[in-house]
């Protein structure tokens, strides 16, 4: 029996966003077919119709999330800003969904959502002129920064929201803004800087085309 206004047929974009919705309420990593049939009034054979598993609906959550981040070509704009302007909305894509614990998504590093997204920031810097092989050691970095930046500060904001005081204890003070703007500001232009390093001489004066 269908909820009062649920929709007679679905769409798989409908699912993922009904998924994404409810992961934001009880974590991906607790959004089953079962769950998600509920919430939208169907039984789960129906939504095996669209997907055949529930790491298939983790993954489309994933993909339609990643859409979010700003991405897109500003012409003339700095590899450097890009790269900072990419890394922020990331970090700000998985602060909008907190609670969803995207990290914790089945098939989450190879799925197809997060390969279009890596395509897509790698079609970026392509187009501005960067190396090969330097933009695979700054993105190997890059990669590993975010990933463990977001994870720890998505888990110290779900689980642990008040901090002890340092009290005078240097190491405190430090663990206790190590996951603030300033950090993750810091962090970047450290990583940007050792990216000139590796590409020294080159002056990386790398920038999207201005299209006629």
């Amino acid at each position: 029996m269908a909820k009062p206004g649920s929709p007679a047929s679905l769409t798989p974009q409908q699912i993922a966003e009904a998924a994404l919705a409810l992961g934001d309420r009880i974590g991906i990593e607790n959004v089953s077919v079962r769950k998600l049939a509920a919430e939208l009034g169907k039984t789960p054979m129906a939504l095996y119709t669209y997907f055949p598993s529930v790491k298939h609906i983790h993954e489309a959550v994933l993909e339609l999330a990643f859409k979010e981040v700003d991405a897109d070509p500003i012409p003339g704009e700095r590899w450097d800003d890009t790269m900072r302007r990419t890394m922020r909305s990331i970090r700000a894509m998985y602060h909008n969904h907190l609670n969803c614990h995207l990290i914790k998504a089945e098939g989450f590093g190879y799925s197809p959502g997060m390969q279009e997204h890596t395509a897509r920031i790698y079609r970026l810097h392509e187009e501005q002129g960067i190396p090969p092989e330097i933009l695979r050691r700054a993105w190997q970095v890059i990669d590993a920064f975010l990933g463990g930046f977001i994870s720890a500060e998505t888990d110290e904001l779900t689980e642990n929201p008040s901090k002890p005081e340092a009290n005078g204890r240097v190491w405190m003070e430090t663990a206790k803004h190590a996951y603030s703007d300033q950090a993750f500001d810091e962090g970047m232009e450290i990583i940007l800087a050792g990216i000139r390093s590796i590409a020294a001489p080159d002056p990386c004066e790398w920038r999207t085309p201005i299209k006629a």
